[in-house]
């Protein structure tokens, strides 16, 4: 069977809404009133231990077309799989060197050094300045961008694998 990785994403995001939904009769399924037409506890846990094993395949699936799937990285060829494990650290790299390179800080908030008026009172000195804090923040947002970049045209790939998708 040919497929994307953006089907996949679909048919996983289709498979948490069962699994999730079927989970979510569960506690009204422990009590009912004489006369009431709905699934009892065992019914609802067999409902959702197949949905959960449908999730799990289809992720299973997901875990073969990434490990099939190569892409370039700023010059670096890799699979998707190892693209998607790494854009979440570039991400929070950047965040960290964004929120290094200019405080945001609202009217009322104060930091320690913002509260003295001693002149003869020992600070800590920054270790890094504005500007270097800016140029780091660059560097890691181009990484981050890269692999979002390729992780969204490794996801248009369409290959052929021996699977079959589960049917919601």
């Amino acid at each position: 069977m040919k497929i994307t990785g953006y089907k996949l994403k679909e048919t996983i995001k289709r498979a948490e809404m069962v699994r999730d939904t079927v989970a979510s009769h569960f506690n009204g399924s422990l009590h009912k009133f004489e006369g009431d037409e709905k699934d009892g506890p065992q019914d609802v846990v067999q409902k959702f231990r197949k949905a959960d094993l449908a999730l799990a395949k289809v992720q299973t699936i997901q875990a073969q077309y990434n490990l099939a799937v190569e892409v370039e990285v700023l010059g670096e060829k890799m699979t998707l799989m190892e693209a998607v494990k790494r854009v979440g650290g570039a991400g929070r790299v950047e965040k960290m060197w964004r929120s290094a390179s200019g405080e945001k800080r609202d009217r009322y908030s104060y930091r320690d050094d913002d509260i003295t008026r001693d002149k003869d009172q020992i600070r800590a000195q920054p270790t890094i300045n504005k500007s270097q804090a800016l140029e780091l923040a660059q560097e890691a947002a181009k990484l981050a961008g890269a692999l979002r970049a390729a992780i969204a045209d490794g996801n248009s790939v369409a290959v052929e694998l021996d699977v079959s998708l589960p049917d919601f």
